[in-house]
């Protein structure tokens, strides 16, 4: 586990990222979508992913507040 003990979600995670993107993972928690984690990179910007459970997909938040489909999950 690449993370080591880092927490998925980081406490006050929201100074890592842009507006746009809190306000993306805000509109998107309104129909169930939550945020599943975010990676934090040395020296790179972090990966946003919200989890769509309704639709079993994933999905990464840019910096722009746009949703890409995120296909790098592992299996539990």
């Amino acid at each position: 586990d690449k993370r080591g003990r880092q927490p998925e979600i980081p406490f006050g995670y929201e100074k890592l990222l842009t507006e746009e993107q809190i306000h993306a993972i805000e509109h998107s928690e309104k129909f169930g979508w939550s945020l599943h984690f975010i990676r934090r990179p040395l020296f790179q910007e972090p990966t946003v992913v919200l989890h769509e459970p309704h639709e079993k997909k994933w999905w990464q938040v840019l910096s722009d507040g746009k949703l890409v489909p995120f296909t790098e999950i592992r299996d539990a």
